[in-house]
């Protein structure tokens, strides 16, 4: 970059008002929002089980000239109780953590979709919509209805627990979700279990703003509410997306955490007809000092499923064997270790190492 244009831009940047709020935050402060302050629970040891999941994957071989890609998807599922000793919360492990594996093949051949579940050909047509057949959006979508296959199961057979899914409740219309959403909220209904899923991250604009609407609240809401707190989403804001069905009760930002650094995205799926109820057992399991405001079932169970791409060299070099029995020429299977977009992924060197095991 230029010298000169760098104070430019720095220059430019003198003409905008950085401490005066902005006048579309001024007109909207006007609104009521729908803001509930609540406390932790007088009794932790009566607080739900919190059983927790998330997943992720990764490519391992990529065969771009058949559109055909090797992935590795993983569930991670914690489930932790709280334990008061003393005056100090311990989070104990209910029961030893799991990690579910599927090894699959993502591809827009339709010989292969044929003789695959329904669902690869349903997410196969949506991706063909866009120019570029993105794997990774392919592979996030075959990933989230693991998630929500594993959802169901887990609905059915925990009693009297909380539930916690990474991400929104909600999917693309055209995936169809519907009667696996509906088996989720009866098996919570009959079994008394409370349900909700939390976003990482949020790109969203339901507050009118253009920042984001987690940043929006961080910045304009975190000094005048300091305890714990949640909003809701204005419901005609919800109505006006198009291409989600939506599988929750309502959509809140909330602040889990007096310190934390970061306003959540909390779909509620079930509450038992107590939501402050439920945002306040979430908010017990979110006082982790490494990262407060965020439920430790869930950064538990993100770091079981992250380890799939942590280890994916181990995984590639596992495939390598077969591979070459099934018939794959070295050279294919060095054209195959590859990321997702196609670019060689290690030297050289690295792949004869692992070709010559």
């Amino acid at each position: 970059m230029k010298i000169k244009d760098i104070q430019n831009v720095i220059e430019l940047l003198k003409l905008a008002s950085f401490n005066e709020k902005r006048e579309e935050v001024k007109d909207f402060e006007k609104d009521e929002l729908n803001i509930n302050q609540i406390s932790l629970p007088s009794k932790f040891e009566d607080i739900f089980p919190l059983i927790s999941i998330d997943g992720s994957y990764c490519m391992l071989f990529s065969f771009l000239g058949m559109d055909t890609w090797v992935a590795l998807f993983r569930i991670g599922i914690t489930e932790y109780r709280i334990k008061l000793i003393g005056d100090k919360i311990h989070y104990i492990m209910a029961s030893p953590p799991k990690v579910l594996d599927h090894l699959n093949l993502l591809s827009f051949n339709q010989s292969i979709l044929n003789s695959q579940p329904e669902v690869f050909s349903k997410v196969a047509d949506i991706v063909s919509v866009f120019q570029e057949r993105n794997p990774g959006l392919f592979a996030s979508n075959i990933m989230s209805y693991l998630e929500d296959k594993t959802l169901e199961e887990i609905s059915k057979t925990a009693r009297n627990s909380i539930i916690l899914k990474d991400g929104a409740l909600l999917t693309y219309k055209a995936l169809e979700r519907e009667p696996i959403y509906k088996n989720i909220i009866l098996n919570c209904r009959t079994n008394n279990n409370m349900l909700a899923g939390i976003s990482k991250s949020s790109t969203t604009h339901f507050f009118a703003s253009n920042y984001t609407d987690d940043y929006f609240l961080k910045k304009y809401y975190d000094e005048k509410y300091q305890d714990l707190t949640y909003i809701q989403v204005p419901e005609e804001s919800i109505k006006k997306q198009t291409k989600f069905d939506i599988w929750s009760l309502g959509t809140y930002f909330s602040k889990l955490h007096k310190k934390t650094s970061k306003w959540f995205r909390i779909d509620i799926g079930h509450d038992n007809g107590d939501i402050n109820k439920l945002f306040s057992s979430i908010a017990a399991y979110s006082k982790v000092q490494l990262i407060p405001g965020y439920p430790v079932g869930l950064i538990e169970a993100h770091k079981l499923a992250k380890s799939v791409r942590d280890l994916k060299k181990t995984y590639e070099t596992e495939l390598i064997e077969p591979l070459k029995v099934f018939g794959l020429t070295s050279q294919d299977i060095l054209y195959g270790i590859v990321d997702v977009n196609g670019r060689e992924l290690y030297s050289f060197h690295e792949m004869l190492d692992q070709l010559s095991r």
